[in-house]
């Protein structure tokens, strides 16, 4: 039986021979064709992927940082 572990990117728990499969699908860079215009650097996704991958609680958190380190720049 598979052993269930934790994805370093995400936090999700995932069955260990899937891992590999979930990295490669859900936090794999996913760069729009070079034609378009709204191709973003592949570390904006990454952020972007992990974020989305947290829980609600953790949302907040990061939003709240973000929030203050923006005001604190103007």
């Amino acid at each position: 039986m598979s052993q269930i572990v934790r994805c370093d990117i995400c936090g999700g728990m995932y069955n260990q021979s899937y891992l590999s499969s979930h990295k490669r699908l859900s936090h794999g860079k996913h760069q729009a064709p070079a034609h378009s215009p709204h191709k973003e650097p592949a570390s904006a996704e990454e952020i972007l992927s992990m974020y989305e991958g947290l829980p609600e609680e953790r949302k907040k958190e990061v939003l709240k940082r973000l929030s203050v380190a923006e005001q604190t720049k103007q």
